[in-house]
């Protein structure tokens, strides 16, 4: 079994388990593809710039397309652990996410905010598209 390393070894994050086969899957959602194997979402085909944690986010959503997910839920599944009182770092992080999204698809909607709840992701059909 490989092992990448990098903050890893500084324990800062648990390390990446390159053999792992779930995380080798692409998921796609229409034009959406997540590269798990290699952190990358494309769209389009055009890849998006984002880091290990923006992707795990991104993915954290788009494994339960069209659900609300909890802030609580992401924050678990990408973090571990319970989220602290008052913590944003669930909410900085999608708003990352959607800027970079939105440098290679500008104009679309990919994760939709439900206020008080958390985050849907559901992405908007490319220009041209009906749903």
């Amino acid at each position: 079994m490989a092992i990448r390393t990098s903050a890893a070894d500084a324990g800062l994050e648990p390390p990446i388990v390159a053999d792992d086969p779930a995380a080798a899957e692409s998921v796609f959602h229409g034009d959406v593809e997540l590269r798990p194997s290699e952190y990358e979402a494309l769209v389009g085909g055009r890849r998006a710039r984002l880091t290990r944690r923006e992707f795990q986010i991104l993915a954290c959503l788009a494994r339960r397309p069209d659900r609300v997910i909890t802030r609580q839920e992401v924050y678990e599944e990408v973090w571990g652990g319970t989220m602290p009182h008052r913590d944003r770092s669930v909410d900085v992080f999608v708003r990352k996410v959607r800027t970079k999204l939105a440098v290679v698809a500008p104009g679309r909607g990919f994760v939709h905010t439900h206020f008080g709840v958390g985050y849907r992701f559901a992405p908007d059909p490319p220009p041209g598209e009906s749903s």
